[in-house]
């Protein structure tokens, strides 16, 4: 982690974020380290590379705003940090520091990948494939997200300068031709299993990109309903490669992935989790970002994000705040859905009295519950005080679940060895077997949610009643087997980052349904204004507003 920082500052000399560019490039001084240099053998090569690495998993990219940002503006986290108030009510306004900052860090990170795409390109060094290939696959990763954040944002495709540091925005077909492009170009360049780093993505991890890429344009597509002024993307636009069906794309690329790609669930859900460096880089990692515990930088804040202060899965007396909690109705949903217990015609479980305890039976109940949740009460190891949560707690500060998968007994209250998982395999067999109901109906489509469902199921004792599988007379319909995969993947991917995108993938219907659910659940807790809000207006919610200082800072975009 010493020489990826050391790297990362020399290289970050080079590639200045275009924002207050012309001091910054004035800045430099003329004897500093040149892309020349840099660039002329294979260590400085990848040095570089590092250094795209470190943007990307920095602190202003997905080592914290991101999430800040995100995860309450899903409509599916409360997040009690006084700065993203406006994202916790869903209504971001274009002066959300997260906002400002994540957008910053977005740009430095595309700024860095393209100076490594234009000296690379023509070099005759050993990794230039190697190099190539992570750069293209992080460029389509970074775009991906803001296409599906902002819609169209500007695209550059070459390092920053003064010349251009005015830019339009380009239309979201032109971005998702360039995130195809560059995933297809990854596919050739990215290396086989078992011939670089381990940790970092081989060539099948831009096939499972693909393929989100295809299932996003498909399912917004295919929305009953969009927000006003919606402009899709058709496989007619797509000129990056041929394309006639955006379902039947993803699921090449996703069989690409499950028939020669070498991934396999983990034996356990648990042993994705399992405190310390064990559930680093597993059998089922497709991309992760790597993190470590040395030095004093926070890159990944995610303990300090999620972990409630004093809980035993992390070190004692470490700085830890727990300030984005998943909503009552996140945690409500997976008790009726898969505790075992009979909540027949009940919307939601009782909440807020001390007898308000959820009992799991460790025999019948879906283990991951307890693998993501901490819920009831724990006992604080800073004083050893009992401290109540949902549901025993309805109202206040403290009334929610709290997320348990990262747990980390080595943090020391700035760094952690958890690392992220941004694409994991249980995430491809949810997609299949979603792309397979839209393609020929649920019949053929259980058989990949199974898979994830049978290893849910399987714990280092035996095996549970649920999650039980799925079949014609459980999940009978199109319709019913859609809902219940998007369902499945909260159920089975919750804090992992994938609930804003998959909020709003399956168009403003599907994000209003979730939203009312949501907006019931307060009601029926009585916690309006009590740290829970009622969700209104949420059309306008579907994307991210540009940053003022990006308005102010750039004449040629006009929101």
């Amino acid at each position: 982690m010493k020489n990826t920082r050391t790297s990362f500052l020399i290289f970050s000399i080079l590639v200045m974020c275009f924002f207050n560019c012309e001091k910054q490039l004035e800045d430099i001084p003329e004897n500093d380290l040149s892309a020349d240099q840099l660039f002329s053998d294979e260590e400085g090569t990848e040095k570089a590379v590092n250094g795209m690495y470190s943007q990307l998993q920095g602190y202003d990219y997905y080592g914290a705003r991101l999430r800040l940002l995100l995860w309450p503006h899903s409509g599916k986290y409360q997040s009690k940090q006084n700065a993203n108030a406006d994202a916790n009510q869903l209504s971001v306004t274009n002066n959300n520091l997260n906002l400002d900052r994540l957008w910053r860090g977005i740009y430095q990170t595309i700024n860095q990948i393209n100076t490594v795409i234009l000296n690379v390109e023509n070099t005759g060094l050993t990794n230039k494939d190697t190099s190539l290939g992570q750069a293209y696959f992080l460029r389509a990763v970074v775009y991906f997200d803001l296409a599906r954040m902002f819609g169209e944002v500007p695209l550059r495709t070459k390092p920053a300068t003064l010349a251009d540091i005015n830019i339009a925005k380009s239309s979201k077909e032109d971005i998702y031709n360039l995130v195809i492009s560059d995933l297809k170009k990854a596919t050739d360049l990215l290396p086989n299993r078992g011939e670089y780093i381990a940790g970092r993505p081989i060539k099948f991890a831009a096939n499972a990109y693909l393929a989100k890429v295809y299932i996003t344009l498909a399912g917004s597509n295919d929305a009953s309903e969009q927000p006003e002024g919606f402009n899709s993307v058709t496989e007619s636009e797509i000129t990056a490669t041929e394309i006639t069906n955006f379902w039947e794309e993803a699921k090449g690329e996703l069989d690409e992935v499950i028939n020669n790609g070498g991934y396999e669930l983990t034996t356990t859900f648990g042993d994705l989790w399992e405190e310390g460096i064990g559930s680093r880089n597993t059998s089922e990692s497709i991309f992760e970002l790597q993190y470590g515990a040395t030095g004093a930088s926070r890159d990944n804040d995610i303990i300090r994000d999620v972990v409630p202060s004093g809980h035993p899965i992390i070190a004692e007396n470490t700085n830890s705040f727990g300030r984005i909690r998943p909503n009552k109705e996140m945690f409500n949903d997976h008790i009726i859905q898969y505790s075992g217990d009979d909540y027949s015609d009940v919307a939601f479980i009782s909440a807020g009295k001390g007898k308000d305890v959820i009992d799991l039976d460790p025999n019948v109940a879906d283990p991951r519950i307890d693998e993501t949740y901490i819920f009831n009460s724990y006992t604080k190891t800073s004083n050893t005080k009992n401290q109540n949560v949902f549901p025993r707690l309805n109202k206040g500060n403290n009334a929610y679940a709290h997320l348990k998968k990262y747990r980390d007994l080595t943090y020391n209250g700035t760094n952690t060895i958890n690392n992220l998982i941004l694409m994991r395999y249980a995430d491809i067999l949810l997609m299949r077997a979603e792309v397979e109901n839209e393609i020929s109906g649920p019949s053929s489509a259980y058989a990949f949610v199974n898979h994830v469902l049978k290893r849910a199921r399987t714990t280092t004792s035996g095996t549970t009643q649920e999650p039980s599988d799925w079949d014609a007379t459980t999940v009978a319909t199109k319709d019913a087997f859609r809902e219940r995969i998007m369902k499945e993947r909260e159920y089975e991917l919750n804090g992992e980052g994938h609930e804003w995108f998959d909020m709003r993938r399956r168009g403003l219907n599907r994000f209003q349904e979730q939203i009312n659910h949501h907006n019931a659940a307060v009601t029926f807790y009585k916690s309006e204004n009590d740290k829970d809000f009622i969700f209104e207006d949420v059309e306008t919610e579907m994307t991210l507003p540009i940053p003022s200082a990006e308005l102010s800072g750039n004449n040629l975009i006009n929101e």
